[in-house]
């Protein structure tokens, strides 16, 4: 079955993963109440954000924690940045750190929004490192907290995520109902809608179920109809089989 090339994901639609959705929003809350720093040395970005006019101690522990999950997503970003240019080492460090910060800040915060979104920050970071055995209890503990309904969804994306990677059947088994999980509460135009139905489609891929892999790309395609090189491969194999 013949299909048009599709280009990458463009950068708005990468905005509306819920981690980066929320760090947009940290960055303008930052610029609108706080006076940042940055500065460069030997390849190690220190970002020092000094908090003002601070009423009580409940106000000055809620801009510490936003300020903490803006570091992490700052040097997240960074890190992504050097990776894609190629400088592997500065990006390893700079990921390594990134997950640091987010683990403290959770650690610290784990009762504001801030917290919770650098919790699935510092799962994402792990999930690129591959770090499936380490990542996936830190989530299973995270869904036991009963978080509200986008917390939750984004975890049972990452933990599905986690799990497909991790491989084995009960892994799969589980990981597919998550993504299920995921797309009877997620908004069905969104972006973790339009992740679910491709980790399902991996999962049809490992199983061999090629037709079921069509269907789920293609729901996919109704949701955003670009897509990346790795999908295009994927494409080009349903093609070649006949589906």
């Amino acid at each position: 079955m013949a299909h048009k090339t599709r280009r990458r994901l463009t950068k708005t639609e990468l905005k509306k993963d819920p981690v980066n959705e929320f760090l947009f929003k940290t960055m303008t809350f930052l610029r609108d109440n706080l006076k940042v720093i940055a500065s460069v040395l030997g390849g190690m970005v220190i970002v020092t954000l000094i908090v003002q006019s601070l009423s009580s101690s409940s106000a000055r522990q809620s801009d510490e924690s936003v300020a903490g999950f803006f570091l992490a997503g700052q040097l997240y970003e960074l890190g992504m940045s050097s990776f894609q240019s190629g400088q592997y080492d500065t990006a390893m460090s700079q990921l390594q750190t990134a997950r640091s910060v987010a683990q403290n800040n959770y650690r610290a915060y784990s009762g504001r929004d801030s917290g919770r979104w650098s919790m699935l920050l510092q799962a994402k970071i792990g999930i690129i490192f591959g770090l499936e055995d380490e990542v996936i209890p830190q989530l299973q503990e995270f869904l036991a907290t009963r978080p509200s309904v986008e917390f939750a969804d984004t975890g049972r994306l990452y933990l599905a995520t986690a799990l497909s990677n991790r491989g084995g059947g009960a892994d799969a088994v589980t990981a597919r109902g998550l993504y299920e999980e995921v797309l009877a509460s997620a908004d069905s135009s969104s972006q973790l809608a339009w992740e679910a139905f491709n980790g399902l489609a991996r999962l049809d891929f490992a199983s061999e179920d090629f037709q079921a892999a069509r269907q789920h790309l293609n729901a996919a395609f109704a949701i955003f109809p670009d897509t990346t090189e790795f999908m295009e491969y994927q494409l080009a194999r349903l093609d070649l089989a006949g589906f």
